[in-house]
């Protein structure tokens, strides 16, 4: 499962706000891709290449960044 969050643009823990869930990597860019175009924005390839490689974006032209992390799911924690 894969936790998807707008944070600020330095992706401090404090700024997370979880914006959705996806249980594969190429479902999580999608939805990303669609608050992104909610936001009136657009991800360039480069934006592309760094959510598949660095699981966040770096440098969005919109307000804060997106980031993305895997957990495991039916696990006590």
């Amino acid at each position: 499962m894969f936790i998807i969050y707008k944070t600020d643009a330095w992706h401090s823990y404090d700024s997370r706000d979880m914006i959705g869930l996806s249980d594969n990597i190429s479902g999580t860019i999608k939805l990303i891709e669609k608050q992104v175009k909610k936001d009136g924005e657009k991800l360039d390839e480069d934006q592309l290449y760094n959510l598949q490689h660095l699981k966040q974006t770096q440098g969005y032209s919109g307000e804060g960044e997106f980031q993305f992390e895997s957990v495991e799911v039916n696990k006590l924690l």
